[in-house]
């Protein structure tokens, strides 16, 4: 029986935590924003250039070793080495050894690490959450983790896929959850073409006065990977294609795990963000057909699109042939779960 892929809502387990080796110190992370790349695919999500927001300086990498707590059962031993030395790769060259996709992500990753520092990435602990023997999207099992580090205000979850030489990590998603890149991109109004984000998304309602025409926009509530608490508002105009569309895929108390395309919209003194695709209902970052699907309609710089929802609304021939949920949708409860419980931080 398929199970769903990548659920970053699972609990975490309880095994006996084991003491592993030390591991070298975390690069600055330095404030960045999202932006799509010439050739998008479900694969590209582009995480590029350094805001003009204030931040610190990049230096060296901190050298002192730390102690990894590791509290995972035997059967994902193999995955939480090939994690660790994903985690303690010191250059691009060596973390891809260990990246799911590295022909697809090391143009990202490229141009990644031209902004933000490379090195080692130091964590505290590492927590499982389950491993899927046999997940529906993907080459191999997947297994789930959740990373912690002291400085990280929220545990930041990672997944990996068994290939023929060993677990790889979902590098891609693992980044824009570290550096919290959806938060950033909706905290202000940025010029630019759409960027993708993996996201929770479900409508919502919205009754704040600073988006114009609100009576002709679907609202929806987008987070990112939990436990990060963060929620922000995006919409929709419900004469829009896409919006028709979701409106029988995504109906209300229907929670998603989508990979989004969020654009900035500016009118007088309002601005907002306007949600422009769908290509995928679910979180796994590399293609899962060998061949996209055409649309009939061209967004400026895309030739081809995934499997998923497009601008126009049209979508893969086997989801406009079902009603049925494609996978990453839940229907069991439309608020967003945690997998690590702890304090909310004063201030915020």
């Amino acid at each position: 029986m398929k199970t769903p892929g990548f659920d970053p809502a699972e609990k975490i387990g309880g095994n006996k935590p084991v003491i592993e080796q030390p591991m070298g110190g975390t690069p600055p992370v330095p404030v960045i924003a999202s932006v799509t790349p010439p050739e998008k695919t479900a694969t590209r999500t582009a995480i590029a250039q350094e805001s003009s927001m204030p931040s610190t300086s990049a230096s060296q990498p901190n050298q002192k070793t730390n102690t990894i707590e590791v509290n995972s059962p035997p059967e994902a031993a193999p995955a939480v080495e090939s994690l660790k030395q994903f985690l303690a790769a010191p250059s691009l060259k060596e973390r891809l050894k260990h990246t799911l996709g590295a022909d697809h992500m090391q143009p990202l990753m490229e141009r990644y690490y031209k902004h933000s520092a490379d090195g080692p990435v130091t964590v505290d602990r590492i927590e499982f959450i389950r491993i899927d023997p046999n997940p529906e999207l993907g080459a191999g099992r997947h297994c789930i983790f959740s990373l912690e580090n002291k400085t990280w205000e929220f545990p930041v979850p990672v997944m990996l896929e068994e290939q023929k030489d060993g677990f790889k990590v979902d590098w891609l998603a693992f980044v824009e959850f570290k550096d919290r890149v959806l938060e950033k991109f909706l905290q202000t109004y940025q010029e630019g073409e759409p960027a993708r984000f993996h996201v929770g998304i479900i409508r919502h309602h919205y009754f704040e006065d600073n988006v114009p025409n609100l009576d002709r926009k679907d609202a929806f509530r987008v987070s990112p990977a939990p436990p990060n608490t963060f929620q922000g508002y995006i919409f929709l105009d419900k004469e829009s294609p896409l919006a028709r569309e979701l409106r029988a895929r995504l109906p209300w108390e229907t929670h998603v795990w989508a990979i989004v395309e969020l654009e900035w919209k500016k009118l007088g003194t309002q601005d907002w963000v306007e949600l422009s695709a769908m290509p995928q209902m679910h979180w796994y970052s590399l293609p899962v057909e060998s061949k996209p699907i055409k649309t009939t309609q061209k967004i400026s710089g895309l030739e081809e699109m995934p499997p998923g929802i497009s601008k126009n609304g049209k979508s893969s021939s086997k989801s406009s042939s079902s009603n049925l949920p494609p996978p990453g949708i839940s229907k069991s409860t439309p608020d967003l779960p945690t997998t690590v419980k702890r304090p909310q931080p004063v201030g915020r």
